[in-house]
């Protein structure tokens, strides 16, 4: 995981720790254990998104690391909070977890970042604390998930371009609904196609069960086609070849009307079957 430690600046009164714990809940942070707790630790998942983080308030009850003191900068103050980001999921959850640190900081005057695998801000500085960039986070972030990846050689690797557009889909999700709830708009999930050497490249999925409703077809690769009898897959090109969809104005989806054509693709289409293709969380595959 990615580690971003925080400080502030000595001249400065120390903020209390409650006050850290209510900007953490306020921007959506679970945090365990009491309110009075010498060590809170705390979870973040949005909702729309997917992406996570997880954080350490406070001083977690670990035996002392003598080989690895404590970072100590001059004129800075150590804030026991800790921000841990996760290598495995695509970038942009990292981009979404990386957000929430930046209004973190937005929320508590005169807190500072530092980055443990970037600790100086160019060449002739001494390590410490510096502005916050999002986009130089973002690149540290990116290193350092390529080097887990590495690692890793047989994990699932989405396109880029298809990886964004899922990603602009769940961002828009809930402002579509919001717009027209008559409508349906499933999430949009990951499939990737089981071969003899393991999974191929991984593809947005979309799951179509209604064909007498309104259904919103997200950016995707495939759909998965529930029926009476059973279910399987068809290729999203496929279905709006014979029912070609209106675009929207959220998340780059398109509108399928319950129409005689669309409830005939939906009865009579030929289908793969869902055992060739494996279900991914989005913490099993990259982008």
């Amino acid at each position: 995981m990615m580690t971003v430690l925080f400080f502030e600046p000595q001249d400065q009164p120390p903020t209390p720790p409650e006050d850290l714990a209510a900007a953490l809940c306020r921007l959506g942070v679970v945090l365990a254990g009491a309110d009075a707790a010498a060590y809170r630790p705390g979870t973040w998942t949005d909702s729309a998104t997917g992406s996570r983080l997880i954080c350490d308030l406070g001083e977690p009850p670990l035996e002392s690391d003598t080989e690895h003191p404590p970072r100590a900068y001059a004129g800075w103050r150590t804030v026991l909070l800790a921000i841990h980001i996760p290598f495995c999921g695509p970038h942009w959850q990292a981009v979404e977890a990386l957000c929430l640190v930046e209004r973190l900081l937005a929320e508590v005057p005169g807190l500072a970042h530092l980055d443990c695998e970037d600790t100086a801000r160019d060449g002739e500085a001494d390590p410490g604390p510096y502005p916050w960039s999002r986009p130089r986070l973002i690149a540290s972030w990116q290193r350092q998930h390529e080097a887990w990846i590495a690692g890793r050689p047989r994990m699932p690797r989405m396109h880029r371009g298809s990886s964004l557009r899922l990603w602009r889909y769940r961002r828009e999700r809930a402002a579509g609904l919001a717009a027209r709830p008559e409508v349906v708009w499933p999430e949009a999930l990951v499939l990737a196609r089981r071969t003899s050497a393991g999974l191929a490249e991984p593809a947005g999925a979309a799951v179509w069960q209604d064909a007498t409703r309104p259904f919103v077809l997200p950016p995707v690769e495939l759909v998965v086609v529930v029926r009476p009898d059973g279910a399987g897959v068809v290729t999203a090109r496929a279905l709006l070849e014979e029912c070609a969809g209106e675009e929207l104005a959220q998340g780059l989806a398109r509108l399928i009307l319950p129409d005689a054509a669309t409830r005939r693709f939906h009865a009579e289409t030929a289908l793969l079957a869902q055992t060739g293709f494996a279900a991914l969380s989005d913490e099993e595959w990259v982008d």
